[in-house]
């Protein structure tokens, strides 16, 4: 490896012992040291911003990575570490619903009764440039992914869900996430635009392509901004994961709440699990992980680099650097005693040389 890189995988090596001495809960450690540690190296660095809220999936011992851009970014790799290879966009085309003007925006997949099915948000026809979100179905984890004709959740064209099929509501709808609890029924979170933006939650048909049961329910709202939901169950606690504050700014974070009711969260203690403090890293989140019975879990999360290089870009408000673009980095996630309390115990280091953008 050239001295540059060499370099680099040191200081991920550095990272992840720091983070491994001083990560007490609830996320890595806060605070005046937590502020001096430099970031960790990114797992995957294409040339163009493709790796923005990446939705990540484990298939058959590989890794697949979901994200912002075109007909919806795609990548795969043996191992989150890397090296990770671009793939052709996941969707054949917009499903007819929408405009066909903008990126597909985070786009995240899960395999049911129908195959595999991927949830994504797109610009609306007569919505003013506002987003709905759609189903598309495919054989293949990576696709190409065949779109429905009408949206599943859309305030303005009849979407399924009539807590949004409101004239009234005239926000968009973004950020699908699929979620299974442990008694096999299926549910997808989502973020509403509104201001505040708000989180909510929807059942959905064992093959993930209809609405399905109560209209949706609203989870959480934040007094800033609130994001990029996933939910994860761990015995009878449920975990929820989400990106506070503006994805365009530095202080983007990552954020855990827990509860016992998957309905109930307006009350429960919001914990930072990732932010620029304690990792270096420019606005960590838009965050997904894979949690296996048998295997580690693994966490995928994007940032911003400037610049060149990877390094982290440094910015108090808004992120204006025209050469701006979003890394993605991983990380190895611990459970706590209780096994409920998530715990970044280390950032990953890069296996290989980054795979060459399309």
């Amino acid at each position: 490896m050239g001295v540059a890189r060499h370099t680099r995988a040191l200081r991920g090596l550095v990272v992840a012992a720091a983070l491994v001495l001083t990560g007490s809960a609830p996320g890595v450690g806060v605070g005046a040291a937590a502020s001096a540690r430099p970031a960790p190296e990114p797992v995957y660095s294409p040339g163009r911003d493709a790796a923005a809220d990446p939705g990540l999936v484990e298939s058959d011992g590989k890794y697949y990575a979901f994200s912002t851009g075109g007909l919806g970014s795609v990548a795969s790799a043996d191992n989150v570490q890397g090296p990770w290879t671009s793939l052709p966009d996941a969707l054949a085309r917009r499903g007819a619903w929408a405009n066909g003007t903008g990126a597909v925006w985070a786009p995240d997949a899960v395999k049911t009764s129908a195959g595999w099915v991927l949830y994504y948000s797109a610009r609306a026809k007569g919505f003013a440039g506002q987003r709905c979100i759609g189903t598309a179905v495919s054989e293949n984890v990576a696709g190409p992914y065949e779109p429905a004709a009408t949206p599943l959740i859309c305030p303005i064209l009849g979407g399924e869900d009539p807590v949004v099929d409101r004239p009234d509501q005239t926000a968009g709808v973004i950020d699908p996430s699929p979620f299974q609890a442990s008694d096999g029924r299926r549910y997808l979170l989502y973020k509403t635009q509104k201001t505040p933006g708000t989180l909510r939650m929807v059942g959905v048909t064992d093959d993930g392509l209809h609405v399905s049961g109560p209209p949706s329910r609203e989870l959480l709202r934040h007094s800033d901004s609130i994001e990029n939901p996933v939910m994860v169950q761990r015995g009878d606690q449920y975990v929820l994961f989400a990106a506070a504050n503006w994805y365009d700014q530095c202080r983007y974070s990552t954020v855990w709440l827990r509860s016992d009711d998957m309905w109930s969260w307006t009350d429960k203690e919001e914990h930072v699990l990732l932010d620029q403090a304690s990792t270096g890293v420019c606005g960590p989140g838009g965050a997904d992980l894979v949690v296996g019975e048998d295997t580690p879990s693994r966490m995928v999360l994007h940032g911003w680099v400037c610049g060149p290089t990877d390094e982290p870009c440094q910015f108090e408000g808004v992120v204006t650097d025209p050469g701006k673009r979003r890394v993605m980095y991983a990380a190895a996630l611990t459970w706590g005693d209780d096994g409920a309390t998530p715990r970044v115990g280390a950032f990953l280091p890069a296996a290989g040389p980054p795979a060459a953008a399309r």
